[in-house]
């Protein structure tokens, strides 16, 4: 992993840790008191479930779980991607914290009040990571990494498609879980990096991608493998976490969706988005850096382009893959912050 360290990080690392040990000194070594967390800037890393895309460069971005619409434009003609009933988690998240993304700026906030910064893109696997963070780190209009920053990583079920795909490089089972448990140790090594330059993050599991409509359709013992290869990811990321809450936040988004999935009432085999508005996943490859092919369709959906009068609200998915805003992204939204506001951070 390469990651960028400007020497201006490394001094201040060294000088917070040097009054860290001071207040320790002075405080003889108690840590029983913990103060709150509250970071002033959110950095989201991963793929599609985190993504927003000002298409139209004027702040009002897309994103991929179904897009709100502006219920002033009766032609349904124009999104508000700052409709609470459609965010996505991390706007959630930032929200909890008054921080907002260029990528969604409705209010017309000027740009040192932009204080998210939206890394994650459609179709991102895990070895995209890295060089989001480089891209974040080079970047000399902000700072580099600080204790003050909060991070979030979810990423992996392009990873899953890619891997149950790819026939060539993992021809049995075996192998294809396998990999799926390395890609996942994967991300826990780099949140592992990340935590160490002094940022809390927040990583996600990936959720159950045998539970998928486009996994259901290849077949019940392909579902089967697709679940093993999920279960594996998240077993690899976890066991390679430094997972002591101090400076790193699990999530579940398996479990969320699993719930919704058995319990919830919800329709999980229907998709929200109406034909046009779905992508194409059977096939896809990746580019030279690690993305997969599409976006275009379902960074497009909204409540107009929905399958039935309900789809918005009762259906799980959006696509055969991605689900939609406001059921289990609202979950994990409200987990992401308990966890960032209730950890020891």
């Amino acid at each position: 992993m390469t990651f960028l360290f400007p020497a201006r990080q490394l001094l201040r690392g060294l000088g917070a840790a040097l009054l860290s040990a001071g207040l320790l000194a002075a405080c003889g070594g108690s840590t029983s008191r913990v103060d709150q967390f509250i970071p002033t800037r959110l950095i989201v890393l991963g793929d599609e479930i985190s993504a927003l895309v000002d298409r139209d460069g004027n702040g009002n971005g897309y994103n991929f779980a179904m897009n709100g619409l502006n219920p002033s434009d009766t032609t349904n003609g124009t999104i508000a991607c700052n409709l609470t009933v459609q965010e996505i988690w991390v706007q959630r998240l930032a929200g909890q914290f008054g921080l907002a993304f260029k990528e969604c700026n409705p209010s017309a906030l000027n740009e040192d009040q932009l204080q998210a910064y939206m890394l994650a893109r459609y179709g991102a696997t895990v070895r995209t990571l890295e060089p989001q963070v480089d891209a974040f780190q080079a970047n000399i209009v902000h700072d580099p990494l600080g204790n003050k920053d909060l991070i979030t990583v979810l990423v992996g079920v392009n990873d899953i498609v890619e891997i149950f795909q790819d026939n060539l490089n993992f021809s049995a089972e075996g192998e294809k879980v396998a990999e799926a448990q390395n890609r996942g140790a994967q991300v826990g090594a780099l949140v592992n990096k990340l935590a160490g330059l002094g940022p809390r993050v927040l990583v996600s599991q990936i959720f159950d991608v045998g539970l998928s409509p486009w996994a259901l359709s290849q077949g019940a013992a392909e579902a089967k493998t697709m679940t093993s290869m999920s279960d594996a990811f998240n077993t690899g990321l976890r066991l390679a976490l430094i997972n002591d809450g101090t400076k790193i936040g699990l999530l579940s988004l398996n479990d969320i969706v699993a719930n919704l999935n058995r319990y919830g009432g919800y329709n999980t085999s229907d998709l929200a988005c109406n034909e046009d508005h779905v992508e194409t996943i059977n096939g896809v490859d990746a580019d030279a850096d690690g993305y997969l092919d599409g976006g275009d369709a379902l960074g497009t959906c909204t409540t107009a382009t929905v399958t039935s009068d309900t789809a918005a609200t009762k259906n799980l998915w959006a696509d055969g893959l991605r689900l939609i805003a406001p059921l289990a992204q609202a979950q994990l939204g409200n987990a992401a912050i308990s966890r960032a506001v209730n950890n020891p951070f």
